[in-house]
């Protein structure tokens, strides 16, 4: 328990700073307009989790949310979000924080783990989800984010989206916003999650109006006036403000019906004749730098003294970031700054439509600034923008693959379509980029025929004496390489180490920047085999090539197939360290104003070595990021390493039905896409045996042992000892104990040849388990010292909760001073062992009372469990948390208990199950 109070002590420390004024609303204001035909708008209703409360400034957004606030009794969350806001650990600490101030007993997991800085913040943000479930109020808990137009970081709105997906029925939330928040709405949409409410919903009808410039404003207004007031500010109250404001200290004057009719000046929607008017009211320099600054999505004071020509930029940044001239800061130091994007169309339309031939001028200025900066993406639009397409083809092919290898393959084969096939052909480079784009795009069936199109034409290069031939010479390496991942997409390993080697023995006597992908391409033929450490080895000259060479997708998709390696390899802690630290070094470079790379092979890797360590919470949340691509769409090889991911996690808390539908879906993608797969995935349907195991369905598993060998032709040896340590667990299940000693004899010498020690520790735990079965105490001490001699190092804890419930007489069987105390310690309490166990420390295997032979159907070792902790007088909920199933799984083993032994109850199933001699 020391470790919670540690944990406890920091999060105090480091929240100590946190301004409570935010968790405030803002006071209610009794003189203010009522809005009832709104608030009723945003009343508890059922399925809802979200309500946007979306316009521009002046609309009376957070005035709404505090006149419903004050309107009923509900318990809410306030956080008024400002700038520093964006964050993602700060964000993070100010949404916990809300909760804890309002609902003291939430937060404890979420401030531990953000204590944890090294920790992803999806954990935390699982965490959170997790406790909000607890929440039992008859009326949900409103969390009321406020101005959340001030957030951009992109890490904040996937964590948020993340959140809300996620939400209990019990929680609901409120976003106050001058623009659409960049969450999925669309999709929020068509599940009817999401209520919205709009400009022109806020917009103030007739009798609000009325009341605002009689009562609020204190003018005598006639109803032609004021119809005419609200015609030409279509509602908008800050406009109506403006209009009074503007008569310059003389508010009768507003009362004058001919103000009304010359206010407009023009027949446009109110925010842009509000623009107009902010615009033409601004001296003549800030009017300029408006214009002159406006074709520019970003900006800051460098790029815009390059557009001016001038060296006084941040003068005029800072001044309209001091009036809030619809200018939004993007970084806490204001360096960098976005126009609202209405404020900036409306700006850039004006220039257009004034001076087309500046427009065009300043876009060079700034396309050649950002380049010289390395803002390739903005470059790139500008270039769009301006339709230079000559100039549009020199940038990608200079830059092109760099931007591929920073995981922009994407963007870049969108910027590729504005170029006509002939001016591919024309530029050799510029075809080899769009093979490279589909290929990390994993669009394999299109890469063939341009292939064949760019070796035609380089062929022709070389024969005419072209003055490129030798660039056309040096792409010919780049082919080779593609086509061995060709082959190897294809299950054809030798051809694609034969040409991987081939380009490997080319690079050697060339400095072209290739090494990095080489080397992948070698670690993920020798991982096919099983030849981890030939894997191992290739992929770490891959990630040391790839930082020489700054290809950072290539170093995430290495580390990830690395780290899966390291686990499969026993060492957790070096697998975890490497995925962290040059994760660390790839974010380094990262563009924050761009899509944070992640890696399909990382995060599965990284998740099941949380898993493996029992830190279940965190392994949900490297999850949780991937399973957006299930639903977008994603290449056959992640789809199904995400879902045999998602299935093992799902297997280790107990749902075995989910666990079973997603390995289906996983098997169904195999099935039909297997072609397209460049390395063979984990044992779908061994792991699925293993659910039908934990469902008491030995028919369907027994039924698959029987046929996984001969249907079994996939060369990964990873696999076969996976297949084979499950097949024995089949056998064992149905009383075949030596035939599961000798099933697993057959991939004992493999897996420790290959120095597999996840699979070691499993099939000496298994072989301990038959052993056991057949009385055999001193080779089952023997081999169950062995497994946990071995999971020790990089404590293994999860790899024998998932066993056989006699694994605990097993461990308690080990008496090899190879096993540290602490870890001992620390498996007995993940397994729930209690000095009670000690008294069948000589009895490994427990046999079955002679009168449960007298039940139609005998009760599986699951529910023998479940039916001792009944004994104890435990709820199902703690017994749930005790095997590390979920509650409703612990309902279903009792329904079955009930119907086997023939009980309605549990007292009367505690009686028969002493009759039957089960207690």
């Amino acid at each position: 328990m020391l470790f919670k109070h540690i944990y406890s002590d920091i999060w105090i420390y480091e929240t100590a700073m946190l301004l409570k004024t935010k968790f405030l609303a803002p006071a209610y204001n009794p003189k203010s307009v009522g809005r009832d035909r709104l608030i009723t708008r945003l009343d508890n209703r059922h399925g809802r989790k979200l309500t946007t409360i979306v316009a521009p400034a002046g609309y009376g957004k957070t005035t709404l949310v505090t006149q419903w606030i004050n309107s009923q009794e509900c318990t809410h969350c306030w956080l008024s979000l400002d700038e520093a806001d964006n964050d993602t650990h700060r964000f993070w600490q100010y949404i916990v924080g809300t909760f804890s101030n309002t609902i003291q007993s939430l937060g404890l997991e979420p401030k531990q783990l953000l204590a944890q800085k090294e920790l992803p913040i999806e954990a935390v943000v699982t965490a959170l989800v997790n406790e909000l479930s607890t929440i039992t109020n008859e009326t949900p808990v409103y969390l009321i984010l406020d101005d959340y137009h001030l957030i951009n970081n992109s890490e904040i709105h996937q964590t948020i989206s993340f959140l809300i997906d996620y939400l209990p029925p019990s929680v609901q939330i409120i976003i106050t916003s001058r623009v659409e928040p960049s969450l999925p709405i669309a999709r929020w949409r068509v599940k009817n999650v999401v209520d919205e409410v709009h400009a022109h919903d806020l917009a103030f009808s007739f009798e609000e109006s009325r009341l605002f410039f009689n009562e609020y404003m204190n003018l005598n207004l006639s109803d032609e006036d004021i119809a005419l007031a609200r015609e030409k500010t279509e509602g908008w109250v800050a406009a109506m403000q403006l209009a009074v404001i503007s008569t310059q200290g003389n508010p009768s004057s507003a009362s004058n019906v001919e103000f009304f009719k010359t206010y407009s000046g023009e027949d446009r929607l109110i925010s842009d004749y509000v623009l107009s008017e902010i615009l033409d009211s601004q001296p003549d320099d800030v009017k300029d730098f408006l214009l002159t600054t406006s074709c520019l999505i970003r900006l800051n004071a460098g790029l815009c003294n390059a557009l001016r020509q001038d060296n006084n930029s941040q003068l005029y940044l800072d001044k309209l970031n001091q009036i809030n001239l619809f200018i939004i800061p993007l970084d806490t130091h204001s360096d960098w700054f976005r126009y609202h994007d209405l404020f900036r169309e409306s700006l850039l339309q004006r220039l257009k439509h004034n001076n087309p031939e500046k427009l065009k001028d300043l876009q060079k200025r700034a396309i050649n600034w950002l380049l010289d900066q390395g803002q390739m993406h903005e470059a790139i639009y500008q270039l769009i923008q301006l339709e230079d397409w000559q100039w549009l083809s020199k940038v990608l092919e200079e830059h092109g693959n760099t931007l591929i290898h920073e995981g922009h393959h994407l963007p870049v084969l969108d910027w590729l379509s504005h170029l006509t096939e002939e001016t591919l052909d024309e530029h050799p480079r510029l075809l080899m980029l769009k093979v490279w784009a589909l290929f990390f795009g994993n669009k394999i069936d299109i890469i063939p025929p341009l292939l064949n199109r760019l070796e035609d034409i380089l062929d022709k290069r070389v024969c005419d004496s072209h003055p490129e031939a030798q660039d056309a010479l040096a792409l010919h390496s780049e082919i080779s390489l593609i086509r061995s991942h060709l082959a190897r997409s294809q299950s054809d390993l030798s051809t694609a180490s034969h040409l991987t080697q081939q380009v490997l023995d080319d690079l050697n006597n060339s400095d072209m920047p290739l090494k990095s992908v080489t080397y992948y391409g070698l670690g993920m033929d020798c991982f096919a085999k099983g030849d981890l450490k030939s894997a191992r080895s290739a992929l770490e000259a891959s990630i040391e090539h790839g930082k020489i060479e700054k290809k950072y997708s290539t170093v995430l998709s290495s580390t990830g197939l690395l780290g899966w390696i390291l686990y499969h390899q026993g060492e957790l802690d070096l697998a975890r360290e490497t995925c962290t630290n040059n994760q660390l070094w790839i974010d380094s470079y990262h563009d924050q104003s761009q899509p944070k790379l992640v890696s399909c092979w990382q995060n599965c890797a990284l998740a099941q070595i949380y898993r493996e360590n029992n830190q279940l919470t965190v392994a949900e949340s490297y999850i949780n990021p991937l399973l957006k691509h299930l639903e977008s769409g994603t290449e056959p090889g992640q789809h199904i390493l995400i879902q045999y991911t998602r299935a093992q996690l799902a297997f280790t808390v107990g749902d075995f039905n989910d666990a079973i539908s997603w390995l289906d879906d996983a098997l169904n993608v195999w099935d039909h896409k297997k072609d397209a797969l460049t390395f063979e995935p984990p044992s779908l349907e061994a792991l699925r045996a293993r659910c039908y195991l934990a469902l008491n369905d030995t028919e369907k598993a027994s039924h698959w042992a029987k046929n996984a060998r001969r249907i079994n032709n996939g060369i990964s040896t990873i696999n076969n000892e996976q297949i084979a340590t499950t097949i024995a667990r089949t056998l064992i299940a149905n009383g075949h104990y030596q035939d599961a000693i000798n099933n697993i004899a057959l991939v004992f010498d493999e897996a420790k040849d290959g120095a597999h020690v996840k699979h070691l520790i499993e099939l000496w735990t298994v072989k301990a388990l038959a052993y056991a079965k057949l009385n055999d105490v001193d080779n089952a001490r023997s081999s169950i010292n062995e497994a946990l001699t071995l999971s020790a190092k990089d404590k293994f804890i999860r790899i024998f909760c998932e066993e056989a419930p006699e694994v605990r007489d097993l461990i308690l069987l080990a008496n090899s001073n190879a096993i540290p105390d602490s870890y001992k310690t620390e498996l007995h309490l993940a397994l729930d062992i209690n000095e009670q166990a000690h008294a069948v420390k000589e009895k490994p295997a427990t046999q079955l009372p002679a009168n449960e032979s007298a039940l139609q159907e005998p009760l599986s070792q699951r529910e023998l469990e479940v039916l001792v902790l009944i004994n104890d007088g435990l709820a199902n909920k703690v017994i749930a948390n005790q095997l590390f199933l979920a509650p409703a799984t612990i309902k279903a083993h009792i329904r079955n208990i009930y119907g086997k032994i023939g009980a309605k109850s549990r007292t009367e199933a505690l009686a028969k199950a002493r009759e039957y001699g089960l207690l």
